[in-house]
């Protein structure tokens, strides 16, 4: 086996599929496949069988949960997912043989938690698991692409246009600098139905476009703005992109998102540049989940889920020896107004043994980015105090 060196952005979309790998040296994405002919090394996202026909709408289907059919039978959804994640990521190897992954981070147009479960599972089959390997959405991406920039082009807020095929959306970032660490948002707007009154072409599209993006960026502070999607590669993009040019930086590309998920694996793999900084998202938990416990001859909070966590991917799991208490307190610190909560869950299911005569399990996880389930199992004390098999579970809104 290879050296674990490679840190790698994986943007994974419908129709194509882009990768790039941390240059280490240069301290940027270096896209994989990338030729004269391809310069945005674009893979299409198509299962290809030796003398079949390419299989090109496998991944909706797979986001469905759906059976595909290959060869006249019927294949697991995550075993053709796993296939096609060996053929593409066998392609770096022909560029760095030798070494292998050290952090993998797939980015998604939309985190759904059965598509990302689906996603890990073809991932294992490839035994890379979740310990080198992420899931994230295309706002994430766009969250670290930013931030990775030099800071002169987020001294104010950062705005993106993604244009693809009927749909332009608009995705803003801001930071709280007032905030310890400092909070970076984003907020998503849909433009697209302003495109549907028409379908104009070529200046009078153009003029269309301008006045939704005009209008969407009213008001608002930008330092620079982002076109990404292939809407933006027609011809009358370069006029109005030079009108939107005053007062802001503005670049355009097809490689943001995989660059994106490539930053974001050399900030998971490496020494993290972004540790003053807590990105966050509509689907990133709010507040820390913390509990208090004794440990290292001092009393202490002990974290079990840390604000910015993605909440389907939250799942946190700590062994403690109750010391008399009956109920687990459960502290709940949202990031943004500070305020500390307490939840108690009371442990009269293991009344009797919770002084010291019991280890319980505790784990936490998520039924919504408000709602954390916290199942508690006995698991007993040696043979004097043997588990009563119990496990029970309680449900808090941390909101």
């Amino acid at each position: 086996m290879g050296e674990r060196t490679l840190l790698l952005g994986y943007d994974l979309c419908d129709s194509r599929t882009q990768m790039a790998v941390y240059n280490r040296t240069e301290r940027e994405p270096e896209l994989i496949g990338q030729t004269e002919d391809n310069p945005d090394a674009i893979y299409e996202t198509a299962v290809e069988l030796e003398g079949r026909a390419p299989i090109r709408d496998f991944l909706p289907r797979i986001r469905r949960g759906e059976s595909i059919r290959v060869d006249g039978k019927k294949s697991d959804p995550v075993n053709v997912l796993a296939y096609y994640f060996r053929k593409t990521l066998s392609e770096t190897r022909k560029k760095y043989p030798g070494e292998t992954i050290k952090q993998l981070v797939v980015t998604v147009p939309d985190c759904q938690k059965s598509y990302t479960d689906r996603i890990y599972a073809a991932l294992e089959k490839l035994s890379i698991g979740r310990d080198r390997a992420l899931v994230i959405s295309h706002r994430q991406s766009f969250l670290y692409y930013a931030l990775y920039q030099k800071k002169e082009l987020w001294v104010n807020d950062v705005g993106m246009f993604e244009y693809e095929g009927d749909a332009l959306n608009y995705y803003q970032m801001s930071l709280d600098r007032h905030k310890s660490p400092i909070l970076v948002g984003v907020e998503h707007r849909d433009l697209s139905e302003a495109l549907s009154v028409s379908d104009p072409g070529g200046e009078h599209k153009g003029q269309l476009i301008e006045n939704v993006i005009q209008g969407a960026i009213r008001k608002q502070i930008l330092s620079v703005l982002y076109m990404t999607g292939d809407g933006f590669e027609e011809e009358w993009s370069d006029a109005v992109f030079k009108r939107l040019c005053v007062g802001r930086r503005l670049f355009k590309g097809r490689n943001l998102y995989v660059s994106g998920a490539c930053y974001a694996a050399r900030e998971i793999g490496e020494t993290a540049k972004l540790g003053d900084y807590l990105l966050m998202d509509e689907d990133m938990v709010t507040s820390h989940l913390s509990i208090s416990v004794y440990g290292e001859a001092k009393a202490q909070d002990y974290v079990l889920v840390r604000a910015g966590t993605i909440w389907h991917q939250a799942d946190a799991q700590v062994d403690v020896i109750p010391d008399g208490d009956g109920e687990l307190c459960l502290k709940v610190t949202n990031v943004f107004t500070r305020e500390e909560k307490k939840k108690f869950i009371e442990l009269t299911p293991v009344e009797g043994k919770i002084d010291r005569h019991c280890r319980l399990s505790v784990r936490v996880r998520f039924a919504d980015v408000k709602t954390c389930i916290i199942t508690i199992r006995d698991k007993g004390f040696g043979d004097l105090f043997p588990s009563s098999n119990r496990i029970w579970e309680s449900t808090v809104n941390i909101d």
